[in-house]
């Protein structure tokens, strides 16, 4: 073999393992991707079902609302279960217990989230 058909080679067959190493790494990249992904949506899930009991005064305060996510028809505060529920949910749970009175709080829901349809 010549000097330069010597060199050829070896520029393919490196070109040839930089190829195969990139998509090896690709693919492991994509699979540890996929596996965090799930990993967060079962986190995400965790915290949703954990924090679905609510103090008396906040449901109470929450039926006055329309759940406000876009997504599941409008179900009523109280009920609905999606994360933004138990996110605004919270917000009204947390407000009640620095002390802040229960109309002030309903402004506030009104003001930040909307949805109000008054006392039902």
């Amino acid at each position: 073999m010549t000097a330069k058909t010597k060199r050829d080679l070896n520029n393919n067959f490196t070109l040839n393992n930089i190829i195969t190493i990139s998509a090896v790494v690709l693919f492991i990249g994509v699979v540890i991707g996929l596996s965090l992904d799930s990993k967060n949506e079962r986190s995400t899930n965790d915290i949703v079902v954990a924090q679905t009991t609510f103090s008396n005064n906040t449901l109470k305060l929450a039926k006055e609302f329309a759940c406000s996510c876009g997504t599941c028809g409008e179900e009523n505060l109280a009920v609905c279960v999606c994360g933004t529920a138990i996110g605004t949910k919270k917000f009204i749970e947390g407000n009640l217990r620095n002390g802040i009175p229960e109309r002030e709080v309903v402004e506030l829901v009104k003001d930040i989230y909307g949805h109000y349809v008054g006392d039902s």
